[in-house]
């Protein structure tokens, strides 16, 4: 034994804490990708109802939606911007 703590997984198998680590990290990157998602999405939807369709295609819930308000909003660094016209 080598006093490592594991977990069990549902088939009885060992998981190292290295992948329980890889995992946490994995989960981590998919929430933040999905919050960023609801972002892009609620700035290109015309209205309220586009947004909600999108969302809804996209599969994205009500959770996510409620976690990207949450999450601070970033300023952008100043520099060129796209035009209306583009």
């Amino acid at each position: 034994m080598t006093g490592r703590g594991a977990t069990m997984s549902l088939d009885g198998t060992l998981i190292s804490q290295s992948d329980m680590n890889r995992m946490a990290e994995e989960e981590r990157l998919f929430s933040d990708r999905q919050r960023k998602t609801v972002r892009v999405v609620a700035g290109a939807a015309e209205n309220v109802h586009d947004a909600r369709m999108l969302l809804d295609m996209l599969g994205l819930s009500i959770e996510v939606v409620r976690a990207a308000r949450q999450e601070p909003v970033v300023a952008r660094p100043a520099g060129r911007r796209r035009s209306a016209a583009a």
